[in-house]
């Protein structure tokens, strides 16, 4: 329960609500320029004709009309931002309860946690769209799925060692030029992959061991299926946040073949470095 004993639904529903209203940066920059324009002309006339000039005294009524449009819109852009805090919060004591796995609830909480208004919440290699979903899950896994949208919602708020931590062993590693690539395409398997790394001497295998040890961390960022590797919602969410991808990035171009050397080359400097293996 949050700040007047709003449920998750309200809360869900009022956030989505104010996304649907919400002012872009584009809307508020017309009031603002036309504000501006209002006041330079005023300070004009206030030192040319002086304040109790009728056209003076006019457009300082106006100004103060603009002021109170561009005040506002700025308000009101402030509405979604608070919600999603309050959904964030809530979301740190997230249960697979029917109460958080409501259509609008599950919406709302991808929206704060990967900035998308999915209707499916991926996680521990399950697809969660309802109660139903989390029928045949056994209690091990059904707690781990707790704990990790709870540790996202922590993450956001205020960091998390733990997400910080995967990350970390991805990053830098031989994990993460895949994990890109998974994230560029939306989905690929692991010859998907190797056309897209410049490197002849890279084998299949070796690329399908770098996918599969990924799922493997303690928060897995891929959803499998039938070969395929697409992202979780932490993957998502490791993605937006620590890798500054956006979803809307999916689809564009990836590294040229020469980043990609570039990439390959640090990868296995740094595994070097540190006397590793670059496939682990």
């Amino acid at each position: 329960m949050t700040e007047n004993k709003r449920s998750i639904g309200q809360l869900a529903e009022e956030y989505l609500s104010a996304l649907e209203s919400e002012a872009d940066e584009e809307e508020l920059e017309e009031p603002k320029e036309y504000l501006s324009g209002l006041r330079e002309r005023y300070d004009r006339f206030k030192s040319d004709y002086g304040e109790s000039d009728s056209a003076t005294q006019e457009l300082g009524e106006r100004v103060q009309e603009a002021e109170k449009r561009v005040e506002q819109i700025e308000e009101a852009q402030k509405v979604p931002e608070e919600l999603e805090e309050k959904v964030l919060e809530a979301a740190t004591g997230f249960t697979l309860s029917d109460e958080w796995l409501k259509p609008e609830v599950i919406e709302a909480l991808n929206r704060a946690l990967i900035g998308e208004r999915d209707s499916v919440l991926v996680v521990k290699e399950t697809d969660i769209t309802d109660p139903d979903g989390v029928s045949d899950v056994d209690d091990i896994a059904r707690f781990d799925i707790i704990d990790i949208i709870r540790k996202l919602a922590m993450d956001e708020l205020e960091g998390s060692e733990d997400v910080a931590d995967v990350w970390d062993s991805i990053t830098g590693s031989a994990k993460e030029r895949p994990f890109r690539i998974v994230a560029d395409l939306g989905d690929a398997t692991p010859d998907d992959v190797l056309e897209r790394i410049d490197d002849d001497d890279l084998e299949r295998e070796t690329v399908r061991n770098r996918l599969n040890n990924a799922t493997k961390l303690e928060i897995n960022p891929y959803q499998r299926e039938s070969g395929t590797y697409r992202l979780s919602t932490p993957g998502k969410y490791l993605a937006r946040k620590y890798a500054e991808l956006e979803a809307a990035d999916a689809g564009e171009p990836v590294d040229t073949p020469e980043e990609s050397t570039e990439s390959q080359q640090t990868l296995n400097q740094t595994a070097a470095g540190r006397g590793g293996n670059i496939d682990e």
